[in-house]
């Protein structure tokens, strides 16, 4: 993984977790409790879903040998 992808998932983690938390602070500094945990709720699970899709689903789950570890689940002999 090269440095600006390092880089940018950096700030991606960082900016899910303080954007939504300002945001939150400063609603429910103005009584908006509510909306408040609705928009980190929001906020916090956008993040995540981004940083799964940027950077997790890409991975490739295999063994050492290369073959799909799904493919041997589906092809293993339940009698064994």
């Amino acid at each position: 993984m090269d440095r600006s992808k390092l880089v940018t998932g950096g700030l991606l983690l960082a900016a899910m977790v303080v954007v939504p938390g300002m945001i939150n602070f400063a609603l429910v500094d103005l009584g908006y409790e509510n909306v408040g945990d609705v928009v980190y709720v929001l906020g916090y699970t956008t993040g995540i879903s981004l940083f799964y899709l940027f950077y997790l689903r890409p991975v490739d789950f295999s063994d050492p040998t290369g073959q799909d570890v799904a493919e041997d689940v589906e092809t293993a002999d339940p009698n064994n």
